[in-house]
């Protein structure tokens, strides 16, 4: 008897000291968020410096088929206004120095040295394809050319001449694009442009440039190649979504 009864106390002692798991609250786990690395290129806005081309231009008084390339450096500006992956763009270029080049025939002599200026301007649209820190694009302009050619006062011996032309240009292109930073990105272009051209020579006895020129005019289809039409730096701003 006084073991049943020792057996019954001991029991509700631990029975009461026991707390059921199924009664007991815990606080939610707390997982600690990865941090966010945010590069967001969706802008409104862009404005370029060309700072680097190498193009062919259109034909100069009797050069041959093989027109030659020229270098130019901080010639030209650029500005888009960006929808999403399409992108809206205005440009000017504008090249202006002395150059040398053959006439007639590729080698023939004497060379012909002139003061060439050109200016180009364009609008169009490019496309990218796809939203990351590197983007190819692709996408054609069309646009305007007036260029000047005159070789007075640099000693050719059988040339004397101005040469203007006007031309309305059709440029596919493609080019790719790399973010530096958000606002930042350097891209390079190359483009094919196909012309249809307006041509007046004047040709002069002498260097003096005196007198009646002979005069030659002449429309024409001309293609010509950039493979570098442009290494710009573009500048970003007007943040689409914030």
């Amino acid at each position: 008897m006084l073991l049943a009864v020792v057996l019954c106390v001991g029991t509700g002692q631990l029975y009461a000291q026991v707390t059921k798991i199924d009664t007991v609250d815990y606080p939610n786990p707390i997982i600690p968020k990865g941090k966010k690395h945010n590069f967001n290129t969706d802008f409104w806005y862009t404005i370029a410096i060309r700072a680097y081309a190498h193009e062919q231009f259109p034909q100069l008084l009797n050069q041959p088929s093989g027109l030659p390339f020229q270098t130019s450096y901080l010639n030209g500006l650029l500005f888009k206004i960006n929808d999403n992956q399409i992108a809206y763009r205005f440009q000017a270029a504008h090249f202006d120095d002395e150059i040398t080049f053959d006439n007639e025939c590729e080698g023939c002599l004497p060379q012909v040295t002139g003061k060439f200026r050109n200016t180009a301007l364009k609008v169009g649209a490019e496309k990218s394809v796809n939203y990351s820190r590197f983007q190819p694009y692709f996408g054609a302009d069309i646009g305007f050319m007036f260029q000047q050619l005159n070789t007075k006062g640099y000693g050719n011996a059988t040339v004397f001449a101005e040469d203007t032309k006007n031309a309305a240009l059709f440029s596919p292109f493609i080019g790719a694009k790399a973010y530096i930073i958000p606002r930042v990105a350097l891209a390079i272009e190359a483009n094919f442009n196909v012309a249809y051209t307006y041509q007046k020579v004047n040709n002069y006895s002498d260097d003096s440039f005196s007198g009646a020129p002979n005069q030659i005019k002449r429309y024409r289809w001309e293609y010509f190649l950039a493979p570098v039409a442009a290494i710009t730096f573009q500048y970003n701003f007007g943040l689409i979504n914030q």
